[in-house]
């Protein structure tokens, strides 16, 4: 087997696809519509756009993590739609709140922020 090229390896990366159609698929999945996900989420139109439009188009971190509140994800979805976004929760203090949030069920982004500032984070869904 020849030997791999560092540009072969670059080239083997992750469809640049994921996100997008991973966050399609969870839309359909939920029967949830553009404008609800977006507006649950704390997203304002423009960035939900590009993320809809643009296949390669990335959100943020904490865009993601409100992705996955908004769309009720459980652990495992919600891991998948982070890494997919090219992240991990980790064991810091807000991705502990967020793995919480979603292991126990808690969606409302009320009590969602209420967690974060308890634990001296920025709330995800107000300012």
């Amino acid at each position: 087997m020849p030997e791999e090229t560092l540009d072969q390896y670059f080239a083997r990366k992750p469809n640049d696809e994921e996100f997008h159609s991973y966050l399609f698929a969870l839309l359909r999945e939920k029967g949830i519509e553009n404008a609800e996900a977006y507006k649950k989420a704390g997203i304002d139109r423009k960035t939900w756009s590009k993320l809809i439009s643009n296949a390669s188009q990335r959100p943020t971190k904490r865009n993601a993590c409100a992705i996955a509140i908004a769309l009720e994800l459980d652990y495992k979805e919600c891991k998948h739609l982070v890494k997919s976004a090219g992240y991990i929760l980790n064991r810091d203090p807000f991705d502990l709140v967020i793995r919480y949030c979603v292991d126990h069920g808690i969606y409302d982004p009320i009590k969602v922020d209420a967690l974060l500032l308890e634990k001296n984070q920025k709330p995800l869904f107000s300012e």
